[in-house]
């Protein structure tokens, strides 16, 4: 069923975006798959809202958002508790960051692994693992991440038919930026988004379940998401330092 689940949200809904490039700044010692992701931050030529604004794209039409949601199995969903639909509802301000507050849907769905997923832009999975195993933070971290599938679904939809698995690693760690940006943004700690990774994964092999190969390894994920933690620090430093004359 797992897997079912994972094959509706390659539903293709033909999602088109930007973004504007520059000259790359160069990061701390990466392999060439981060490094390739921290350069698309690093060309930012814009504050990160106005960049996010930029490349956000349009909701898909209720059409297509009924025709996701129908794809997963009734038999599947979960009515979380009261202590998770209090997680739930601290998620409000990271589905409002990236206007998708009165649209995407959040459903708890029984499966054995800790993860959350995008639903094609409908909504936003989360396995009851997950939402017992993260605290309160560290699901909306999560939450931030599935959410900035949606900025490159086309290129993700693309990489996934030709097989170009770096491609997949380089977009997801993209997502990873995004959510740091969220959370920075928000006022939250970024840190969250590092323990919620580790989680999962510790958790998911505990159960025997290896690691997505859609990832770079964990280390270099958590060298990503603090090098981006770092960038975004600065820049919003930047911007609101006056400039001496």
């Amino acid at each position: 069923m797992f897997k079912s689940l994972l094959h509706a949200i390659s539903l293709t809904l033909g999602l088109i975006f930007s973004s504007p490039g520059q000259t790359p700044k160069t990061s701390a010692a990466f392999g060439n798959v981060a490094q390739q992701a921290f350069n698309y931050f690093a060309r930012m030529d814009k504050q990160p809202d106005e960049f996010l604004r930029n490349i956000r794209l349009q909701k898909v039409t209720l059409e297509l958002k009924l025709k996701a949601l129908n794809l997963i199995p009734p038999e599947s969903l979960v009515e979380p508790s009261a202590k998770g639909q209090a997680k739930l509802r601290a998620l409000s301000p990271i589905l409002k960051y990236h206007e998708r507050d009165s649209f995407i849907e959040l459903k708890i769905i029984r499966v054995p692994v800790a993860t959350a997923s995008f639903l094609a832009g409908a909504a936003i999975l989360i396995t009851e693992p997950a939402l017992e195993l993260l605290t309160t933070e560290e699901l909306q971290a999560v939450v931030a991440h599935e959410l900035s599938h949606e900025y490159y679904w086309n290129e993700f939809e693309l990489a996934r038919r030709s097989q170009q698995y770096h491609v997949i690693k380089e977009l997801e760690l993209r997502c990873d930026g995004i959510a740091v940006i969220t959370l920075k943004q928000l006022g939250l700690n970024p840190d969250r988004l590092i323990s919620a990774t580790t989680k999962f994964q510790q958790y998911n092999e505990r159960q025997g379940f290896p690691p997505s190969e859609n990832y770079v390894s964990l280390a270099e994920r958590l060298r990503f998401i603090q090098a981006m933690t770092n960038m975004i620090q600065v820049r919003n430093h930047a911007a609101h330092t006056p400039t001496r004359k």
